[in-house]
């Protein structure tokens, strides 16, 4: 069996978990440390999609259990610095079961010497008790391998969302009010300084400042200490239109993604930023800093995504005055987005979770028992996945 280490059941880990469920019929097991979070106060939704359980109420007593009575176990542990890793790896080690870390990109701080010694030993040593390490994107691969661990040690494996089977253009893409409303924009996150929505308001408010009228609107979803400094900023800058909507459940977001024409991501730094996934999956191009590694994860220079220098209000404006007077550029940005997103279906991640298991004795039982050796599996080619799904007219 799978067994999933994760901290909270957030969308797109549900996701991930109904489709491992799926493929390995029902050979998985999610270990959540908490059910929600006051910093991620979503609802949990996860009632029979798959098998799980909160460790915050079943305790690690029962972790340790299930693992030692099951033969096929293989591990994966979604984090490398969060609370329940050294009491994870401790006890995988312990029981001799073969575990893979699934890391984010590490955050870029400075260090010193010193301390980028110490870490770089201590990220080999980790290599060395660990099955092998799943990357989040191909930036990421490329720092670890940086750090000095093997490449043969590091999977590529992203985060995932749901791609609907049927997506519509944006609005403002076609009817003869196209052209005259403005262009909607939508940030989504935590406001907190790191994401630094003030450049997506300031960016907003420039661009409708240079354009002599409001051209662009921005709908800020989330919340968090930056609030009400943020929205005193929308309300003192000449031109900007902004709504602050608070907290949203998953498919409330999901209808603003729908309703949005564009997503700005602005952050100075983000270790994925799945929203990016999400836009793309509902066919909406990005308007992202350098700083988010989703972004540059999936940027194949096709428009679907923007790329803005971190906090650079006056290129970030510019890129909106060329969305919002060219609606053109703007329904082929979208068509871009929902191809790349096609790239990435979630069945994706069985497929390269195949491929790991067979590195291991356990693993490759897992996959006798499951029927899953006997298969094989190709990426996913976008235009197979385009022509299996209905697309709204103008987005073929």
């Amino acid at each position: 069996m799978i067994h999933l280490v994760t901290w909270l059941p957030l969308p797109y880990q549900r996701t991930l978990c109904r489709t491992l469920s799926e493929a390995y019929g029902g050979e998985f097991v999610a270990w959540f440390a908490e059910e929600t979070h006051k910093d991620f106060p979503y609802r949990s939704d996860a009632k029979n999609l798959f098998a799980y359980h909160y460790l915050s109420e079943v305790g690690y007593g029962k972790f340790l259990r299930d693992l030692r009575s099951d033969p096929q176990a293989v591990v994966i542990l979604s984090g490398w610095s969060s609370p329940m890793t050294i009491r994870t790896l401790l006890a995988v080690t312990l029981l001799r079961k073969p575990i893979f870390v699934w890391a984010d990109h590490p955050h870029p701080r400075q260090r010193s010497i010193m301390e980028k010694l110490a870490r770089k030993t201590l990220l080999r040593l980790l290599t060395l008790k660990v099955s092998g390490l799943l990357a989040c994107g191909k930036p990421t691969v490329e720092h670890l391998v940086s750090l000095g661990i093997e490449r043969g040690k590091i999977t590529n494996f992203p985060y995932w969302v749901d791609l609907p089977d049927e997506w519509a253009l944006p609005e403002s893409c076609s009817g003869e009010a196209a052209a005259s409303r403005p262009l909607r924009l939508l940030a989504i996150g935590r406001l907190v300084p790191v994401k630094q929505f003030e450049v997506a308001i300031e960016a907003v408010a420039l661009a409708n400042k240079n354009a002599g009228t409001s051209l662009a609107e921005l709908v800020v979803v989330g919340d968090g200490p930056e609030r009400a400094k943020l929205e005193a900023l929308s309300q003192s800058s000449a031109g900007s239109k902004v709504k602050f909507t608070g907290w949203l459940q998953g498919e409330e977001i999901i209808e603003r993604v729908r309703e949005a024409d564009a997503l700005v991501l602005t952050s100075k730094f983000d270790a994925f930023g799945v929203v990016v996934l999400e836009a793309m999956a509902a066919g909406r191009p990005v308007l992202a800093s350098a700083g988010v590694v989703a972004a540059l994860d999936r940027d194949e220079g096709t428009g679907a995504i923007l790329l803005h220098p971190i906090g650079d209000i006056e290129c970030l404006a510019s890129q909106i005055l060329s969305l919002a007077c060219d609606r053109e550029r703007l329904r082929e940005a979208s068509v871009a987005a929902r191809a790349m997103a096609d790239k990435w279906p979630p069945s994706r991640a069985a497929e390269i979770i195949d491929k790991i298991l067979m590195q291991t004795r356990q693993g490759k039982l897992l996959l006798k028992k499951t029927q899953r050796a006997e298969q094989t599996f190709s990426p996913a080619r976008p235009d197979q996945a385009i022509a299996k799904r209905s697309i709204a007219a103008g987005g073929r």
